[in-house]
């Protein structure tokens, strides 16, 4: 049998310290935040999910700090956090001009009435030849 201790003199391994488990997560959030920003599957209260994991993603960048500089990790996540965050938030004001659009009886606002009720029926299941 072998001594794993050997390695390293008899002392116990060293464990990553606690701001790298939160820089982990921020790559992590960040990352989610970007995909989840181009699909509209994913929003909750029809704001893309983006913003609030781009905001986790910041706010676990800013905890793993330590009081030290930003690690590369922290500083990839603080990053793609920030970008998830930028997207979501020019995602919400899309969004928002859409439907306010929407409500007026411009050709603007027709042609996304239009549009909607199109890609409505064309995502709705057919019925079938029984019914």
């Amino acid at each position: 049998m072998e001594d794993y201790n050997k390695s390293n003199n008899g002392m116990l391994p060293q464990l990553p310290p606690a701001g790298s488990f939160l820089a982990y997560w921020s790559v992590f959030l960040g990352g989610l935040g970007l995909v989840t920003d181009c699909l509209p599957l994913f929003t909750i209260w029809n704001l893309p999910a983006g913003l609030f994991f781009g905001l986790g993603g910041i706010a676990c960048a800013v905890l793993s700090k330590h009081g030290k500089p930003l690690t590369q990790q922290a500083q990839l996540g603080l990053i793609l956090s920030v970008i998830s965050l930028v997207c979501g938030l020019l995602m919400t004001i899309f969004i928002i001009f859409v439907y306010d659009t929407m409500d007026t009886n411009t050709p603007l606002g027709q042609y996304f009435r239009d549009a909607i009720e199109t890609t409505t029926q064309a995502l709705m299941p057919t019925r079938g030849s029984g019914d």
